[in-house]
């Protein structure tokens, strides 16, 4: 690495830091502003709140490190613009990629560190900062409320389209692991209703795989009118062949750019192919977040033409386009997914359109430099 690398990187590397250290800081005040104190409600102690933020920081490394990656360039390149650096530089001959090269090496390496974050660690970070921060909830709900209330859902309903089951659930417990006032109905291929299974209580049992249902009844229909045919009361009755997992019920009512990569594989492993609104916005947010590590890179493209190009008297010009642009990225990815939620664009074009379509901008801006 050259003198001129080291100088042009250091001068961005440094920038970058202070940003991306900046930032991940206002994430973690604006979260302890909105949760800290139900964490002290729950009687946590200072480690498990120190733990929670621990490993809630990996997982916000990708929110924040594109907007990090774009301020940092700005600023950095502005100065040496501005300081006429690079007006020198580039009067000796040398063009705009060969001033930035390591830049744009260090842009790979970044990228390369997202792709591993995302397939290893962010995962893990995501759904351990959750429930760590459900758990201490949970607490605070049990202390304000009794231990009835915590961590119960309402009207829970879950479809199982492959095993043609469809639950209802007045009420569950997270805590507890169990539901109240639980009606399962069992459906054959043309979508008839067989039996049905009505229940007080119900709870998954994980030694056998299966789920207990307690002080219930049985509905048979035939499948050809509908008719109700039998009831068969119970007191208890394990049904071996239904081994839907609640946790899985339970990602189904979070929003998908809430789960990790690995739930996200987890859902659409469930809701299978179907051609359905629901199961698009999975598959766009999943191949979102694995086109990610791309991102960082098209951010590098927008930064540096404009922080470059920006009038010297007023270097907000060249910053305000670019953060405009960034913010346009985002409109692009929403507008792209709703797009996908009507079936107008599969998954991965409306996953790969803003970062495309953010490319194809930094192209004509590098192109306007020469």
């Amino acid at each position: 690495m050259t003198i001129l690398d080291r100088h042009v990187l250091g001068a961005w590397l440094k920038t970058f830091g202070l940003i991306m250290a900046a930032l991940l800081g206002l994430l973690i005040l604006v979260d302890m502003q909105r949760n800290l104190a139900d964490f002290i409600g729950s009687g946590a102690g200072m480690g498990e709140v120190f733990y929670y933020y621990l490993v809630l920081v990996p997982g916000n490394v990708p929110l924040v490190l594109q907007i990090s990656v774009l301020l940092s360039l700005l600023y950095a390149l502005g100065q040496l613009h501005r300081s006429n650096e690079l007006t020198a530089m580039r009067a000796a001959g040398l063009g705009l990629f060969r001033i930035t090269r390591a830049v744009w090496l260090f842009g790979l390496l970044l990228a390369g560190f997202v792709w591993y974050l995302n397939a290893s660690l962010i995962p893990w970070s995501v759904e351990e900062a959750r429930g760590a921060r459900e758990e201490m909830r949970r607490a605070a709900e049990t202390r304000k409320h009794g231990a009835a209330a915590a961590g119960t859902f309402t009207a829970l309903a879950f479809a199982n389209d492959a095993a043609g089951r469809l639950w209802f659930l007045n009420s569950y417990d997270d805590v507890a692991r169990r539901g109240q006032g639980v009606s399962l109905g069992f459906f054959d291929r043309d979508r008839h209703e067989t039996r049905r299974l009505i229940a007080k209580e119900a709870y998954f049992d994980r030694w056998r795989g299966a789920w207990v249902f307690l002080e219930g009844r049985e509905l048979r229909f035939d499948t050809a009118t509908g008719e109700q045919q039998e009831i068969e009361p119970f007191a208890h009755r394990i049904e071996e062949q239904v081994d839907d997992d609640p946790e899985l019920m339970m990602l189904l009512l979070k929003d998908p750019a809430d789960l990790s990569l690995f739930e996200l594989d987890r859902v659409l492993t469930h809701l299978g192919s179907g051609e359905t609104a629901r199961a698009r916005r999975y598959a766009v947010e999943r191949e979102r977040k694995q086109a990610s590590p791309f991102g960082v890179l098209v951010v590098m493209a927008l930064a540096v033409p404009f922080a470059v190009g920006g009038v010297r008297v007023n270097p907000a010009v060249g910053m305000s386009k670019s953060i405009g642009l960034f913010f346009l990225y985002y409109l692009l990815a929403r507008v792209a997914t709703l797009m996908a939620s009507f079936g107008t664009l599969g998954p991965t074009p409306a996953a790969w359109l803003p970062d495309a379509a953010m490319a194809l901008i930094a192209l004509w801006a590098f192109a306007r430099l020469r």
